[in-house]
């Protein structure tokens, strides 16, 4: 089960001189007000359009592989939240989406692409800010085997509770709670309010690619971020681009190396796939190294192509390379 903020991805290849225009920090997620998704979107012009969100990309790859995940969020109540559960639902996700109260519209997140494959992301999160906790009351987080939390709902301040409710529900129900850092800007802005989740034992499985990584422990290499991270009964999974991941449980630690299935074409969604493919070997009993490729693997489809649910099945793609078990 995964919770995070519904978002409609709008994909295009640009020119860097397109990011500069766009007037946000070029390779990172800013957050922007409405007039300045209006102006980017006349600027840029030609969109592909997807159901999106960190959390919501992941459940999409979860269902890929064979799974049955839940995504809960808050949507608008306009033809965009509509189209994003229909988009969603299609992906094979089971939608339990609030609607925010305030007359908020539905978010959309405006990725720019360059031709090195780096994305720039100006995100209006709409309705939302907001999670109801009653949606999560009625998502059936006791019976999920994972729940996986995007840690962009810290940007939130409407979202803590639901956030909060979710964590609770988990833990009294003995389900695995997962978090993912997200961007290394936003360990910047709530970098204190990680380090109280993972240090008060809330969080069982922490994802976070090498820069975040760095940030969260204050460690000055990735060596000194393993290590700072390694701790009994707690998971970390680092990301490294192309040079593969880290997985560590407790002193154990699994290296793999990056799948390619083709040329980089779009890194959107790169590490909510890669999070995807270990959440789903971790709760069927795989070993941390299957785990950890397995992810990479889901990692390489989304890469492969624009916008962030896969476009081949990641269940046959993962038993045509080899990977057995369940998967």
């Amino acid at each position: 089960m995964c919770l995070g903020h519904a978002i409609v991805d709008r994909l295009a290849h640009v020119e860097a001189a397109t990011v500069v225009a766009s007037g946000v920090e070029p390779e990172s997620m800013t957050l922007v007000n409405g007039e300045q998704i209006g102006r980017i979107v006349e600027l840029v012009g030609t969109w592909v359009q997807v159901a999106g969100g960190s959390a919501a990309n992941t459940a999409a790859g979860l269902a890929s592989l064979g799974g049955r995940p839940a995504f809960v969020g808050s949507v608008g109540a306009d033809e965009l939240g509509a189209r994003y559960e229909r988009d969603l639902s299609a992906a094979g996700v089971r939608c339990v989406l609030g609607q925010n109260s305030a007359g908020l519209p539905t978010g959309q997140c405006l990725v720019l692409v360059t031709a090195d494959s780096l994305r720039t992301m100006a995100t209006h999160l709409g309705a939302g800010v907001a999670i109801d906790v009653e949606a999560v009351e009625r998502a059936g987080v006791r019976d999920a085997a994972a729940v996986y939390i995007e840690g962009y709902l810290l940007d939130s301040p409407g979202t803590f509770a639901s956030l909060r409710r979710m964590i609770e529900l988990a833990k009294q129900a003995g389900t695995l709670v997962a978090l993912s850092l997200s961007d290394a800007f936003l360990v910047e802005r709530h970098g204190s309010a990680f380090v109280e989740l993972v240090e008060s034992g809330e969080v069982d499985v922490l994802f976070a690619n090498e820069e975040e990584a760095r940030r969260f422990t204050g460690a000055d290499d990735l060596s000194g971020a393993l290590d700072a991270l390694e701790r009994p009964g707690f998971l970390a999974a680092v990301t490294l681009g192309p040079k593969g991941a880290v997985l560590m449980n407790g002193k154990e630690r699994a290296r793999v190396e990056a799948w390619s299935i083709g040329a980089v074409d779009d890194t959107t969604g790169a590490g909510d796939l890669f999070a995807a493919g270990v959440l789903h070997g971790i709760v069927h009993g795989a070993p941390l190294e299957v785990a950890g490729r397995l992810g990479a693997l889901a990692a390489a489809e989304i890469v492969s192509h624009l916008g962030a649910q896969p476009q081949l099945s990641l269940q046959a793609l993962a038993r045509q390379k080899g990977l057995g078990g369940p998967f």
